[in-house]
């Protein structure tokens, strides 16, 4: 495999806005470069690795399989975009942990950062309060309710997480704030660094 780093990991709480920087800084890389760059759903190449063994029929179940299966279905779905990103730039949007009742489940493990091997992680931040009010207006979406504090020890989390998968890869960690009606401004730091 060729040692060319051109996956760009994209993470972010739920209600940051982390799809729409995605969608515009990739946005303008085509209309200035006129290249494309797919984003790459982390999820989705998990279900693609596990129907395509045969292991689900629909996304809902994957959580229902053993430990040991998903962690295999990580590993071989990190090997997927690897390959992918050996000849072009691309980006792995995912989430750096995601919260559960029992807590914080990591969602870049060491089996997958290692696989990928990331150039950059992307933290796409904003104001806890900005994320709060985001989350209570899109009726188009089930969120879980979070206090401002709440949100704010999720950030600082995941910024941790970032820094872990980043020190077993060599990947550097780039924090990007979404200030609220200033999503161009967030899309191009984006864009720069996927351009870097």
């Amino acid at each position: 495999m060729s040692d060319a780093r051109n996956a760009v990991i994209v993470t972010g709480i739920p209600g940051v806005g982390k799809t729409t920087v995605i969608d515009t800084a990739v946005k303008m890389v085509k209309d200035k470069h006129n290249e494309e760059v797919p984003v790459l759903n982390f999820g989705t190449a998990m279900f693609e690795v596990a129907s395509g063994r045969g292991l689900v029929e629909d996304r809902d179940e994957m959580r229902r399989l053993p430990t040991v299966t998903q962690r295999e279905v990580q590993q071989l779905a990190g090997e997927a975009i690897a390959k992918r990103a050996e000849s072009a730039k691309v980006i792995v949007d995912t989430h750096t942990l995601i919260l559960t009742p029992n807590g914080f489940l990591i969602g870049l493990p060491e089996w997958v950062v290692r696989a990928i091997k990331p150039k950059t992680i992307v933290l796409v931040e904003a104001d806890p309060e900005d994320i709060a009010r985001r989350r209570s207006d899109d009726s188009t979406r089930a969120r879980d309710v979070q206090m401002v504090e709440d949100i704010d020890t999720h950030q600082k989390m995941c910024r941790s997480a970032a820094v872990a998968a980043a020190t077993l890869t060599g990947a550097t960690v780039r924090i990007i704030k979404n200030r609220q009606g200033k999503v161009e401004e967030a899309a191009t730091q984006l864009y720069e660094t996927l351009m870097e």
